[in-house]
C-alpha cells in the first residue's frame, strides 16, 4: 500500500500475512516488555493492518480496536487478509480525534495500550500529534495505560513532540529507533511507576522466543531522560516572575538534552536500506 509512488504505507508477505515486516511496526510492538497482556489495544490509523494481524494471531486474549479515517483503506483490508470483525476486533471508520471525544464524553472503558500511527502524503498528522490529541490519549488509557507513537522526519520536528509527550507523562517517556528505517519510536507510561526496566534485556530475550520481533535487540537501544526541575526559590515580591525562570530554564536544558539525544540516533546509517528496491531485498 502507497502514499505515492514514492511512499510505502504498509507491507505485506502474501505466504505470511501476519508477519511484521516493517521494522518500525515491530519497534511499536516492544510496549509488550512493560505490559506482557494487555487486555485491550487501541490503534489510531490501520493501514495494512499490520498490527492488527499480529494482535490477533498472538494476544488471542486482547480485544482491538482500530480507527480508521480513509474509507479506501478500510476497503483494502480483504486484500491485505486482515481478519473479519468479530468479538475481540473491531475497525471503525470514523475520525479519531472526534471518537476519543465521544469515548471520555460516555466515560469509556479505558485501553490499556493506544498505538498511534497516523500519517498521510504530508508525513505525521498535526492533528493527532497536537497536545490536545495525546492529552486525550492520556485520559483514554488504564491507570498504567502505554501510548505508542510512530513518528517519522527530521529531528527540529520531533523534538517538540516529545516534549509534549514528556510534559504529559510526567517525564517517563522513552523512545527508540527502528531497526531497518528513521521511523521513531515514543513510548509514554501514565503510571509513574510503571515502564521500561533495567532487566530489560532479560525479558526481552525470553520473550523473542514467543514472538518473531527482535525486542532484544531494540531494548539494548531505549533512550530516556531523567531530567529535574531546580528547586524554586520565591521571594515575596516576585513569586510568578522567580518560578518562570526556572521553568524556562527546565525548557532549555530539555531541548538541548532531547536534540543531543536525537541527534547520536537519527545519524545517517549505510545499513539501511537507501530505496525501495533495497528494502524489498532486504525483506525477502
Amino acid at each position: 500500500m502507497y502514499f505515492n509512488q514514492n511512499s510505502v504505507q504498509s507491507a505485506m508477505k502474501i505466504n505470511a500475512p501476519d508477519h511484521l515486516l516493517c521494522g518500525y511496526t515491530s519497534a511499536m510492538m516492544a510496549f509488550l516488555l512493560a505490559n506482557p497482556a494487555p487486555r485491550h489495544i487501541l490503534m489510531v490509523g490501520l493501514g495494512g493492518g499490520s498490527l492488527v494481524k499480529f494482535c490477533h494471531r498472538h494476544l488471542p486474549q486482547c480485544r482491538f480496536t482500530a480507527l480508521e479515517i480513509d474509507a479506501d483503506v478500510i476497503a483494502l483490508r480483504d486484500q491485505f487478509m486482515i481478519p473479519a470483525d468479530d468479538e475481540r476486533l473491531e475497525i471503525i471508520h470514523c475520525d479519531a480525534l472526534d471518537y476519543l471525544a465521544r469515548h471520555q464524553a460516555a466515560s469509556g472503558t479505558p485501553f490499556d495500550v493506544i498505538l498511534l500511527d497516523g500519517f498521510d502524503i504530508e508525513g505525521l498528522v498535526e492533528d493527532l500529534n497536537s497536545r490536545e490529541f495525546y492529552a486525550s490519549c492520556h485520559q483514554a488509557l488504564t491507570h498504567d495505560g502505554i501510548l505508542v507513537v510512530n513518528m517519522w522526519g527530521k529531528s527540529k520536528k520531533l523534538v517538540p513532540l516529545l516534549s509534549k509527550l514528556r510534559a504529559l507523562f510526567k517525564q517517563n517517556v522513552w523512545w527508540c529507533r527502528s531497526l531497518d528505517s528513521y521511523n521513531l519510536l515514543a513510548f509514554s507510561f501514565k503510571n509513574r511507576k510503571t515502564g521500561f526496566t533495567a532487566n530489560m534485556s532479560a525479558c526481552a530475550k525470553e520473550m523473542d522466543l514467543r514472538f518473531p520481533l527482535q525486542l532484544e535487540q531494540l531494548s539494548a537501544h531505549m533512550h530516556t531522560l531523567r531530567l529535574y526541575m531546580a528547586s524554586t526559590v520565591t521571594r515575596p515580591d516576585q513569586p510568578a516572575q522567580t518560578e518562570a525562570v526556572n521553568e524556562n530554564a527546565y525548557d532549555a536544558r530539555e531541548f538541548f538534552a532531547l536534540s543531543s539525544d536525537l541527534a547520536a540516533i537519527m545519524v545517517s546509517d549505510d545499513s539501511l536500506p537507501h530505496n525501495e528496491i533495497e528494502w524489498i531485498a532486504l525483506h525477502q
